[in-house]
């Protein structure tokens, strides 16, 4: 079932990095403030959040086909909202509504997909760091592509998520069966522990996502498509990062390297907030991309480990604080920006770094 839901989290990853490159241009054709559509996909997702933890009650895979369909139907239904003339108050209510079923869904598919990389244990470790990549691939792609796409028109990038959602539904096996004991009881105690680090790197991510396009806007010699088009290249070298970061790296990082993971990115965040040098600012994101993918994957793979029967409750908790953890973030970056941006950033820097306080000597990482 991993191989067929790839397509739909490669999508949402392409559209949902091309929302935060697009931020200042949905501002400004929603009537919007860069805060106000900030704050708005924060609030989605942390309403989103609190429902995460319900899809172990039935079954996350259970779930998937509905919510294929419902990414879908909220892919359709940003592209009218780009389109379509609205009221500012109209349209910060649709774009509230489709982020919070956007991101219930995408949760979903998500969980079923790392759950599933468990199913065989002598290539665990490996399946879920390709899991976790999809969502890289999505966003590299899009970070490249957003520029050229939206000098084309507005709504092409959130066109692969359409397709994406398509392609995972044909592929999709329609008797999709539970994994018994494993795959119910979404309120299960979870690893509190292993949930204290998502929190933080997702917070500071998400500060990152909504104040990263408004830095560069910021810049003298750049206006709003340039800081779109930079922040994508941005972008692209931290799924890049990430990338590279599985391939040859996440794997085999064990506590010392996590340690080094947290300081190194939140010692590049804080660069960038200081010196917002275009060129320094991509530069710097594939090693701030690098960095927070081992510290997520390493830690979600402990966990799981650790949880045995409990993976999916683990990963619905997982993806419930990370989703959180985002929403926190960006609601803290939007309050941000009302400052100035380089504030925002400079705070997600403090959050990246504070991870370290959850990689204690005591922790154990698994092997």
């Amino acid at each position: 079932m991993k191989t067929s839901l790839a397509p739909a989290l490669v999508g949402h990853a392409f559209q949902q990095t091309a929302i935060l490159a697009m931020l200042p241009l949905i501002a400004s054709r929603l009537g919007l403030s860069n805060a106000a559509v900030g704050a708005v996909v924060a609030t989605g997702m942390a309403m989103a959040t609190m429902t995460i933890p319900l899809m172990g009650l039935v079954g996350s895979r259970r779930l998937v086909p509905a919510a294929l369909v419902a990414m879908l139907v909220c892919s359709i239904g940003l592209v009218l909202l780009l389109l379509v003339d609205l009221t500012p108050a109209i349209a910060l209510a649709g774009l509230l509504v489709l982020r919070l079923v956007q991101g219930m869904s995408a949760a979903t598919v998500l969980v079923a997909a790392q759950t599933a990389s468990l199913d065989d244990a002598a290539t665990a470790r490996h399946r879920l760091a390709a899991t976790q990549s999809f969502a890289g691939i999505g966003r590299a792609a899009s970070a490249v592509l957003v520029g050229p796409l939206v000098a084309i028109s507005v709504v092409l990038p959130m066109l692969p998520a359409m397709f994406g959602g398509l392609w995972s539904l044909a592929r999709l096996n329609r008797n999709l069966e539970d994994n018994a004991v494993a795959d119910v009881g979404g309120f299960m105690p979870p690893d509190l522990r292993a949930l204290i680090l998502p929190a933080l790197v997702q917070a500071s991510l998400g500060a990152t996502h909504v104040s990263l396009a408004p830095l560069l806007a910021a810049q003298p010699h750049l206006g709003d498509l340039s800081a779109a088009t930079y922040a994508g290249f941005a972008l692209a070298a931290a799924n890049l990062g990430l990338l590279v970061a599985h391939r040859f790296l996440t794997a085999k990082v064990e506590l010392a390297g996590m340690r080094v993971a947290a300081g190194l990115g939140g010692a590049a965040l804080l660069v960038i907030a200081l010196l917002p040098a275009p060129a320094l600012v991509v530069a710097l994101s594939g090693i701030v991309g690098a960095t927070s993918a081992i510290l997520l994957t390493r830690n979600l793979f402990g966990a799981l480990s650790r949880s045995k029967q409990r993976g999916t409750s683990q990963a619905a908790w997982n993806a419930t604080v990370s989703t959180g953890g985002l929403a926190l973030g960006a609601l803290i970056g939007s309050a941000g920006l009302t400052i100035g941006p380089s504030l925002s950033v400079a705070l997600s820097a403090g959050l990246m770094a504070s991870a370290l306080l959850a990689l204690t000597p005591t922790r154990k990482t698994a092997t």
